[in-house]
């Protein structure tokens, strides 16, 4: 599974790089403190993970994985009028996830959970002039389990979506910082069972626009 996650990552960026590149010269006519041209965007920030899954016999019954994740970000594109189309991947890593099962929960010791979403975004800009943007993303998604730091070969994945609402203060000419809520669904699924998971997060934007 890693070896195909890494192959679609390159995919997407090498996509996105070219979308992006092909606005470089516009960009070079951009105006000031103006959404258009060439965009790179980075966030970090402070969330939270939930996946459940509806196990058959022996196990028969729902169990839900969740725990507080350091969500991050990398998106490249470029910009058609208002709207910003490009690639790239977030992950949002849960260092010390819990287990819940019949009414019990416990702590998963040396256990640690990433929902990966590689695939397409949007970025809209309403007025390009101000910080005002929806980012709508769609994509490849995975949740990958790691024991003492050593991940298995087989994990849930699926379609992922998610989509981001914030505001971009300007601290320069292209360069912008500013709030995200993000909300990440996933529909995810491994040997017939599924693993309905959601990703709520708070994050700090860095954007070259």
């Amino acid at each position: 599974m890693r070896k195909s996650m890494r192959t679609i990552t390159k995919a997407v960026l090498f996509g996105a790089t070219l979308c992006g590149a092909a606005f470089v010269a516009p960009d070079a006519k951009a105006e000031a403190q103006t959404h258009d041209g060439f965009y790179l965007q980075l966030n970090a920030g402070l969330g939270y993970l939930s996946s459940s899954a509806e196990f058959p016999a022996p196990l028969s019954g729902e169990i839900t994985y969740s725990g507080v994740t350091i969500p991050s970000s990398l998106l490249i594109g470029g910009t058609v009028g208002p709207v910003v189309i490009g690639g790239g991947f977030f992950g949002d890593y849960a260092p010390s996830p819990s287990v819940e099962m019949g009414g019990e929960s416990a702590d998963l010791e040396d256990v640690t959970l990433t929902l990966i979403g590689i695939g397409m975004f949007a970025d809209i800009y309403p007025n390009p002039k101000e910080g005002l943007h929806f980012q709508p993303f769609v994509g490849f998604g995975a949740l990958e389990a790691s024991y003492q730091g050593n991940a298995g070969g087989s994990d849930p994945t699926g379609l992922i979506l998610a989509l981001g609402v914030g505001y971009d203060f300007w601290v320069g000419n292209e360069w912008s910082i500013g709030p995200m809520f993000r909300f990440d669904y996933a529909p995810l699924a491994l040997d017939d069972v599924n693993y309905n998971t959601i990703a709520p997060s708070l994050l700090c934007t860095f954007t070259y626009h």
